[in-house]
């Protein structure tokens, strides 16, 4: 195989006066003489490869510090709403400076209270929109909305917007000092302020370990959305089925209450003084409210002598038995 060298050019004029290179082909060579004298030996190659390597190494852990370090600082406020508001707003300016809602930039301030150049002008006053708890709820909440609409956006219609209840109820965003989330106490602690009645619950002897730590409110419920689950039936039952698998199925033969009603049709999620937290002390008394009739050979059966889980013992549902035989 050969191959040719370009050893001059010639510069011609074509018919419409464009210059055109002309190459002018020499000598051949032999290509594998060519190659052998081209490559770099190999030992060089190595060393070469290695340096690259290092390289980029280098360059990867100082883009990772990088991020690191930007992630580590505390994002700062910039000077026009710091500087301004803080004139007389000094301790809420310094607390906020901390909070991740700095990161609006210089207009912090301005992007959720506004009237900002009015009260500024008449030296302060009620003339600022100031989320105060006389201020319309559906104001604030939206407000905040503006920012978090992916996270929360039907929050209006759910129970706590609905109940007149807004974003600061909860959360706080100046305070020095928060919780996870920026909430003004603990997630259980924050829902406690307004469902005693349910928490006296947690306090029985059968309950889910809320107490403990081991879940808590949000692990079931969504405070931002629509309260889908109230009675937690069909396939709205799933926020139970996340721990407890295996009474979920799917099985041959299926319990109509669980697949209806739900979970809470037997047991009381929260807190209950009968054994596996139901919602009777006897279990017949619990089947009988929806078996009325029974068979005929059942009719000396009673729901003080009677226990039915004793035969039908796969109450959730069967692959064996349509009547939940064991």
């Amino acid at each position: 195989m050969k191959i040719f060298f370009v050893r001059e050019a010639r510069v011609l004029f074509g018919r419409k006066g464009i210059p055109a290179l002309t190459p002018k082909f020499e000598y051949p060579i032999n290509a594998q003489r060519y190659q052998r004298r081209s490559k770099l030996p190999a030992k060089r190659q190595k060393v070469l490869i290695a340096l690259s390597v290092k390289a980029l190494g280098l360059f990867v852990l100082a883009v990772l510090a990088a991020g690191f370090l930007t992630a580590a600082r505390p994002v700062q406020q910039t000077a026009k709403d710091a500087e301004t508001c803080g004139q007389c707003h000094e301790d809420a300016v310094k607390g906020f400076a901390q909070k991740p809602h700095a990161a609006i930039g210089a207009a912090s301030c301005t992007s959720c209270h506004t009237g900002a150049e009015k009260h500024i002008q008449e030296g302060g006053g009620a003339n600022i929109f100031a989320f105060k708890p006389a201020d319309p709820s559906a104001q604030k909440s939206k407000t905040c909305l503006k920012c978090h609409a992916e996270s929360s956006s039907r929050f209006m219609s759910g129970p706590h917007g609905k109940a007149a209840l807004d974003c600061t109820t909860c959360h706080s965003v100046h305070a020095a000092k928060t919780n996870p989330n920026l909430l003004k106490a603990g997630p259980t602690k924050s829902c406690y302020a307004c469902h005693e009645d349910v928490f006296a619950k947690f306090n029985l002897n059968e309950l889910h370990r809320l107490q403990e730590g081991i879940l808590g409110c949000t692990t079931c419920h969504n405070p931002h959305e629509p309260q889908t689950r109230e009675r937690l039936g069909g396939f709205k039952q799933e926020a139970c089925l996340k721990c407890h698998t295996g009474k979920g199925g799917p099985f041959l033969y299926e319990h109509g209450s669980s697949r209806v009603e739900g979970c809470t049709i037997c047991h009381d999620s929260h807190g209950s003084p009968n054994r596996h937290m139901l919602t009777y002390q006897s279990a017949a008394d619990l089947c009988f409210n929806c078996h009325t009739f029974a068979p005929q050979w059942h009719k000396n059966f009673s729901e003080k002598t009677t226990n039915c889980t004793s035969c039908h013992s796969t109450i959730h549902g069967s692959n064996l038995s349509k009547i939940f035989l064991k």
